[in-house]
């Protein structure tokens, strides 16, 4: 049996062909680190590393999922909002390469059971923070999907929905870790030893880079400890602060994870992002 570290190693080969010339540079001296996974971590080809690599799509992914799915049609200086994941969904099926995106449906009018808990608390407080309308996070599923098939609310559906945030709005849906292979509640040794500092030094670099821009605005989205201890760890304020951006044209919006207690209760996490974009004045996200 492989070794996670080298498995790793092997599937980022030429990794950086994947991206733009933007985000290339944007990555300059950043490389993923085999050394950081753990050495008694190992590799199972029937538990393949996905999101794959995007010239290897694998059989039963969604359409387009690849690692770097999220760097697809944004450009660096154009993010304003990144949006602070863990892992891919631990389905082959879900994980598009986009965090909180869940590959695997097309539409919004499925059983509650079909859509991942996160994101339905999350849908309800996006709609929410575009109508203005309080009242659709007491909904049932049933009543919400029906709702946001109105006119008056009119949401795209789920692939539509994040393609244009990402495209038009400035969202970098990004995780922690960029891959997966064994996943259990709480984090596998396979997650937190080996794909997440693995990928450390390149999302340590994406969150620095946009943090200490020169220009342009951004807002990090971190919804529980895990983002919210990322956002420590790789020194972004630290950073942002010696630039002389932080609280000037950079800042975090920490929350509770959406499926924490009390978090359908409180701060609306999109009305909060573009309460700080529009403080540091830039024009609000269209959520």
């Amino acid at each position: 049996m492989a070794l996670l570290r080298d498995a790793l190693n092997d599937f980022t080969i030429n990794w950086r062909n994947d991206l733009t010339p933007a985000w290339r540079t944007a990555l300059a001296g950043a490389s993923p680190n085999p050394t950081a996974v753990g050495g008694a971590l190992t590799y199972d080809d029937l538990q393949p590393i996905y999101p794959s690599r995007r010239d290897k799509p694998l059989t039963g992914a969604p359409i387009d999922a690849h690692v770097f799915r999220a760097f697809d049609g944004i450009a660096p200086e154009d993010v304003r909002c990144v949006w602070i994941g863990q892992d891919p969904y631990p389905a082959l099926s879900r994980a598009t390469g986009r965090a909180f995106e869940q590959g695997d449906i097309d539409v919004w009018g499925l059983p509650a059971a079909s859509v991942a808990n996160s994101l339905r608390a999350l849908l309800r407080m996006m709609v929410a923070a575009r109508t203005g309308d309080p009242a659709v996070l007491k909904m049932s599923w049933t009543a919400f999907v029906r709702h946001v098939a109105t006119p008056a609310v009119a949401l795209e559906s789920p692939r539509a929905l994040f393609d244009r945030l990402q495209q038009t709005q400035g969202v970098l849906f990004l995780n922690a870790g960029l891959t997966i292979t064994r996943y259990k509640s709480g984090g596998a040794p396979e997650q937190t030893r080996g794909h997440i500092p693995f990928w450390r030094p390149v999302v340590g670099q994406i969150l620095r880079s946009v943090a200490t821009r020169q220009s342009g605005q951004v807002v990090f989205l971190c919804l529980g400890a895990m983002a919210q201890k990322l956002l420590a760890s790789e020194s972004v304020r630290l950073a942002a602060t010696q630039a002389g951006t932080w609280d000037a044209r950079a800042g975090d919006v920490a929350l509770p994870h959406p499926v924490a207690p009390g978090f359908m209760s409180g701060p609306n996490p999109f009305e909060a992002v573009n309460a700080k974009l529009v403080a540091f004045g830039s024009a609000p996200i269209a959520w």
